[in-house]
């Protein structure tokens, strides 16, 4: 009986050893995911950064920033471009959706995973819209590292929402490349940055003072803001900076 019962533990040490090695073996020979974080919460990074650390060897994190803007460029920009970007969906500066539909009217080789802290079911229609190939909670790890997963070996994630149909990055970026990028994108860095302020209600002399520059500079960077946006007016520009005439956010 003792010589079965120690046979039966070697065997079963055995399997335990070969399937602990077959697991590492899996994990050894996925495929490097190069991934770009985007936020404006400098503590949802940490928290995203940490998490793709510990639960996803094979990810790698190119960058993280708080600026739509920069991510849109570094999304199109083939030394920086990414596997895959995360990106919350409500931000300071851009709204989630017209950061996705910048890129992806550009570019088919970003796959784009909105994240949220809101219920999915406010964002995951306009993320699909704007060419995103998933949506998730920021705060729950799991489903990230499955999604991100997911979009980079080429699929689409969606577990909450059956209504919402989400396409792959090549597909969604045929449907958008003929389209125009958003008009927040047609301003210079310091155009962008005086609506940004302009947008918090701040007058054209607490811009320059905020920018450093000339009251006259201000205004003029306003006024081609203003120009190029479209609009007729500070307020109307402030409401298609925001996205609040486009229902963006």
């Amino acid at each position: 009986m003792t010589g079965d019962t120690n046979t039966a533990a070697a065997y079963s040490d055995a399997t335990s050893a070969k399937d602990t090695k077959n697991t590492e073996t899996a994990d050894a020979i996925r495929p490097i995911v190069t991934i770009g974080l985007l936020d404006n919460d400098r503590f949802a990074l940490a928290f995203l950064e940490r998490s793709l650390a510990e639960l996803m060897p094979e990810a790698r994190i190119l960058w993280s920033t708080t600026s739509g803007r920069a991510a849109v460029r570094m999304c199109t920009t083939p030394d920086t471009m990414p596997n895959v970007l995360l990106t919350d969906m409500s931000l300071d500066e851009l709204s989630g959706p017209a950061v996705i539909r910048a890129i992806r009217i550009r570019t088919a080789r970003v796959a784009i995973l909105a994240v949220t802290s809101f219920s999915l079911a406010v964002y995951a229609s306009k993320a699909a819209e704007s060419g995103a190939q998933g949506i998730v909670p920021k705060s729950v790890e799991a489903p990230i590292i499955d999604a991100v997963r997911m979009l980079a070996a080429g699929g689409t994630w969606n577990r909450t929402n059956d209504d919402v149909s989400f396409r792959t990055a090549a597909d969604a970026h045929a449907l958008l490349s003929g389209g125009h990028a958003p008009r927040q994108f047609l301003l210079s860095d310091r155009e962008a940055e005086a609506m940004n302020l302009c947008s918090r209600g701040l007058t054209s002399e607490q811009v320059a003072a905020d920018m450093h520059v000339g009251v006259s500079t201000a205004k003029t960077y306003l006024a081609r803001a203003i120009r190029k946006l479209g609009a007729s007016s500070r307020g109307q520009a402030v409401a298609l900076w925001t996205g609040a005439s486009e229902g963006e956010r």
